[in-house]
């Protein structure tokens, strides 16, 4: 495999400054009434909502044609009005260009950002003049498709749980300014030889309106598994990650957009604990004091008790599912991390299919920070992808009711066939998106009566969860 993996109880204790201040990464993560989960995402994929003035996304980490992760942007607009604005595309080597943009009522378009260039890194502004319309990314290139979210805003601090520079593989980090504020950069990493901070990425100078991309494995070479901390000196970013991991046959490329805080609670609503392959999750600490995580494994049939992680300061653990006994061979799975008081972490998952499997083979998400009570979904990038399932984990200790949402005749209905359900905590509801259904096939609105998490795989993939499009939550 392309990394080390540390299962559950071997962790990686690393030495060196503290990258975070312990009890401020968990400020507004909600009251403890429901472990630490409050109806609005911590996620910086937020959607402004319908009726706002405007709004505005950021875009990086994508690169031009014949590129690793060749971008297209998808605009995605669940509801019964048109909606317009500007794109506005920053490439290497080439003046920003501005463009009229327009996503169609209930529907969703594409667009790529950078037509016609080869290579080079590739990054975009699109401001709304309307709310309600969510804004992501797919990328193609030889390790094959795959999906990421694009940024509603931007941060002092960035953080990444997981990457890898060994070889075979490599890491890019973008860091984009979109603003008009000039910003300085500094870019620290965790790993199993402790606190890095190599000179070069210290101070790194990024003017208003431009982007800087540097490849990570040219100070941190040859390591399997690096936590990324980006912060600001001045100005703030949007910081994302594009790695590529083994080669055609056995690889792929992931953009992963950083998270903006370390919070309490990390979901992912679907994992599957495929019999050949791999799912691994990562989790940072980023605190200068030790993390008690709660791993809560939810079941489609029957219980599993939860697991306890200790975390020392500073330091990354992974959890290799296909360890876990109590998770059944060959089931699907929800799984949510509660850290301690306090304490906020990161959490990413990566998943690796066999050599040969349909590509892409390997991929990584960031998990789902918090939860929401509405969503919006995105559809497919038709026609070289499609959705395969939707899935949803509840977060809240009762029982909760979730109904999709799609617009007839100028308002949001029911979709037909899905009604409303009832999903029981902690137990993921997973629904397959088959031929005729609403799922994957236009953007739509997910409502729940409480705070629930939402996954959408999508194929083609080696495995399940390898490639993911990200539901993005409705403010």
């Amino acid at each position: 495999m392309r990394r080390a993996v540390l299962v559950l109880g071997v962790l990686c204790v690393l030495v060196g400054i503290a990258v975070a201040d312990p009890g401020s990464s968990v400020a507004g993560n909600g009251g403890a009434g429901n472990g630490g989960v409050g109806n609005r995402s911590l996620s910086a994929t937020a959607v402004t909502a319908m009726g706002a003035e405007s709004s505005a996304w950021f875009c990086t980490g994508g690169t031009g044609s014949g590129g690793v992760a060749q971008g297209a942007l998808l605009f995605s607009n669940p509801t019964p009005q048109a909606v317009t604005g500007t794109l506005t595309t920053l490439a290497t080597g080439s003046a920003p260009t501005s463009t009229f943009v327009a996503a169609p009522a209930a529907s969703q378009s594409g667009l790529v950002p950078a037509q016609g260039l080869v290579g080079g890194a590739v990054a975009s502004t699109v401001v709304l003049n309307e709310g309600g319309v969510g804004v992501s990314q797919v990328s193609s290139g030889a390790l094959g498709l795959s999906a990421g979210p694009c940024a509603s805003t931007t941060a002092n601090h960035w953080y990444f749980a997981d990457a890898s520079t060994a070889q075979g593989d490599t890491l890019s980090l973008s860091l984009f300014n979109p603003t008009d504020t000039f910003a300085v950069v500094d870019v620290s990493f965790v790993s199993s030889h402790g606190v890095l901070a190599p000179p070069a990425y210290q101070g790194i100078e990024v003017p208003g309106d431009s982007m800087a991309v540097e490849n990570v494995g040219i100070h941190v070479p040859n390591n399997p598994g690096i936590a990324t901390v980006v912060s600001t000196l001045s100005g703030a970013v949007v910081a994302s990650e594009l790695e590529s991991a083994g080669q055609a046959g056995n690889g792929g490329a992931s953009i992963v957009l950083g998270a903006t805080t370390p919070t309490s609670t990390w979901s992912f609503a679907q994992n599957t604990d495929a019999p050949t392959g791999q799912t691994v999750f990562h989790v940072f600490n980023p605190n200068r004091r030790p993390v008690r995580v709660t791993v809560k494994i939810g079941l489609e049939q029957g219980a599993a008790e939860p697991l306890v992680m200790r975390i020392p300061p500073s330091s990354v653990a992974s959890l290799d599912a296909q360890s876990v006994t109590r998770i059944p061979s060959g089931s699907t799975f929800a799984v949510t991390f509660i850290s301690g008081p306090g304490a906020g972490i990161v959490v990413d998952r990566h998943v690796s299919s066999p050599a040969g499997a349909v590509a892409p083979q390997q991929g990584d998400t960031m998990g789902v920070p918090g939860g929401s009570d509405r969503w919006l979904l995105p559809a497919a990038y038709a026609p070289a992808m499609s959705v395969s399932t939707l899935a949803v984990v509840n977060l809240h200790r009762t029982p909760v009711t979730v109904r999709l949402l799609r617009p007839s005749a100028g308002r949001l209905e029911t979709v037909a066939g899905f009604g409303r359900r009832r999903v029981r905590p902690g137990v993921p509801l997973i629904v397959t998106a088959g031929t005729g259904s609403s799922i994957g096939a236009v953007p739509l609105e997910l409502e729940s009566s409480g705070p629930v998490a939402v996954e959408i795989d999508a194929l083609p993939a080696g495995s399940p969860g390898v490639t993911v499009i990200p539901a993005l939550p409705l403010r």
